[in-house]
């Protein structure tokens, strides 16, 4: 990548010369749409995945702290009118949803919603209305979500890494093929020009904590 920025850097503050040559305007401009395109995978290729968790956690405590209100509540009426059925379905605790797998414990929040919601007509005297049913189910559509996205951002990642080695691959090509030998025809006519784009696309190895430098070595 470091070869890329500096050759882009190179053709950039050059361009008034090599604008000269449309066929290196136009490769130039496609190498510069590729850089970007690199830039915007390497993001998600290196997104940490770790915040995800604490997001869960927060989405399933405001749902389940929702839920107990709304079965509180639901259970207290039935109680009230004799629904003994009603009120063993709302018979639920902290822990007793914490035990559950997480698609589970959302199934179960969704359950007491919907129960709820039969008749909610009722409940506003026991603290449960329309807008709590909906704050509960905002939360429950919350931590679904959140229980997605660590698997969304893994398969992201993992297409990302394909992406991205296509991508270097089309951009080297782009350089070797084209953009190398447009900017040969100034080796006469302006060699300082050419050792200067030279030494941008010289890779520094320097992982062997050495200055020697390697030239790209790309196959046909």
């Amino acid at each position: 990548m470091s070869m890329f920025y500096a050759t882009g850097k190179f053709l950039d503050e050059n361009s008034a010369v090599l604008g000269t040559v449309p066929a290196l305007v136009a490769a130039t401009l496609e190498f510069q749409a590729n850089m970007k395109a690199i830039e915007g995978a390497v993001e998600k290729q290196v997104i940490d995945i770790t915040g995800f968790a604490k997001d869960k956690a927060e989405a399933e405590d405001a749902m389940i702290g929702l839920t107990l209100a709304v079965a509180g509540g639901t259970r207290a009426y039935a109680t009230v009118i004799g629904d003994s059925v009603l009120a063993e379905k709302m018979n639920v605790t902290t822990s007793a949803l914490r035990k559950h797998r997480d698609a589970v414990v959302a199934q179960h929040s969704q359950g007491i919603h919907n129960e709820a919601n039969a008749v909610v007509a009722s409940l506003a005297d026991y603290g449960v209305t329309p807008a709590v049913l909906t704050d509960l189910q905002n939360a429950i559509d919350r931590y679904v979500a959140a229980i997605a996205a660590p698997r969304v951002a893994i398969t992201d990642r993992k297409g990302a890494t394909a992406e991205i080695r296509e991508l270097m691959k089309d951009t080297t090509k782009l350089l070797v093929k084209r953009i190398d030998s447009l900017v040969e025809q100034f080796r006469v006519t302006n060699p300082d020009l050419v050792r200067g784009y030279e030494d941008a696309r010289i890779i520094v190895d320097l992982g062997k904590g050495s200055s020697d430098e390697t030239p790209l070595v790309v196959a046909a």
